[in-house]
């Protein structure tokens, strides 16, 4: 099985991996990309069974975060 991968060919993420990449805690991150209209590249099922988790493609989060530098 091959992993998931994003836009430019780098390995989707965790909600928690991508808050640690920020600087952020898991719920400030998925604030943050909320405000931001990044939005999960998939999901990957929870092996203790409920909500599966959230993947985040690192290019989206990179491009929204060019944007906020581009508009300031």
């Amino acid at each position: 099985m091959t992993a998931p991968t994003g836009r430019d060919g780098r390995l989707l993420v965790t909600t928690d991996m991508a808050a640690y990449s920020l600087g952020m805690k898991p719920a400030s991150f998925r604030g943050w990309a909320v405000r931001h209209q990044v939005r999960p590249a998939g999901r990957r099922p929870n092996p203790n069974g409920g909500q599966a988790a959230a993947l985040w493609d690192l290019a989206d989060i990179a491009q929204a975060l060019d944007q906020k530098k581009t508009a300031a």
